[in-house]
């Protein structure tokens, strides 16, 4: 093949909806993402399947979110809503950056509606989702109604989710029964790392067990040192709590 052709044949424009989807999906930038999810999307509606166009539409809003464009990324998600397909992962996804825009009450109503629509293998993770959300709207009773429905879900990441509500009652000012075995069988898990340790941490913090608390608060931010800006974006307010009780601790 001469290098003519090939050359040719690199620039070929994409001819169908999913043509665009996967180079949206290879893309080594957020501006090429974005670029490539909207060729797709400017295609005759007609064309695209609606899987595909949600598809689609998902690319530009993770683009969106990586280039921190929130408000963008906001109406991306919302029409990702009223699609059909996968609408509890669109229901999720409007609902992240409406928390990150301190939009909290609608944050938590697309987050209820996630739960509402999901498959059973994700209502554990959406429910969890929502107690996140009401737990820093300060609604801890809610928090933990919603964590207790998700642990009639949960499978292999229970003892995170049992440990999150210990740590919203202790940060409401309660006293969690079977917090020591709570926090041993998290110690004991293979879901220790990454957000259990921020658990962790955070209930070591509340109890009064400083050594504790500064070995799992520094371990979960080591962790998240390196993070993209969407995990970033998603794990803000956790990593703003553990620095603030690290900053506390060490005064």
């Amino acid at each position: 093949m001469s290098s003519v052709t090939e050359a040719t044949e690199s620039l070929e424009v994409p001819e169908v909806p999913e043509d665009y989807l996967s180079r949206a999906l290879t893309a080594d930038s957020s501006h090429g993402r974005a670029h490539f999810a909207r060729a797709g999307l400017d295609l005759a509606p007609d064309t695209i399947l609606p899987d595909t166009h949600v598809l689609l539409l998902r690319q530009l809003y993770l683009a969106q979110l990586e280039e921190r464009s929130l408000g963008a990324a906001a109406e991306t998600a919302l029409q990702m809503t009223q699609v059909g397909p996968l609408s509890d992962i669109a229901h999720h996804d409007l609902a992240r950056v409406l928390f990150a825009l301190e939009r909290e009450d609608e944050a938590v109503r697309h987050q209820r509606l996630a739960y509402r629509r999901s498959p059973a293998a994700r209502r554990s993770f959406h429910l969890w989702s929502l107690a996140t959300y009401q737990h820093y709207s300060g609604k801890a009773e809610d928090a933990l109604a919603s964590l207790r429905r998700a642990e009639r879900w949960a499978t292999r990441d229970r003892p995170v989710i049992l440990a999150h509500a210990a740590y919203v009652e202790l940060d409401a000012g309660g006293a969690p029964e079977g917090l020591s075995e709570i926090v041993s069988d998290l110690e004991a898990s293979d879901v220790q790392e990454g957000y259990g340790q921020y658990l962790l941490g955070m209930i070591a913090t509340l109890v009064g067990d400083t050594g504790r608390a500064e070995t799992f608060l520094r371990a979960f931010l080591r962790r998240n040192a390196g993070i993209d800006a969407i995990k970033a974006l998603s794990l803000a307010e956790e990593l703003r709590r553990a620095r603030s009780a690290l900053a506390r601790l060490s005064d």
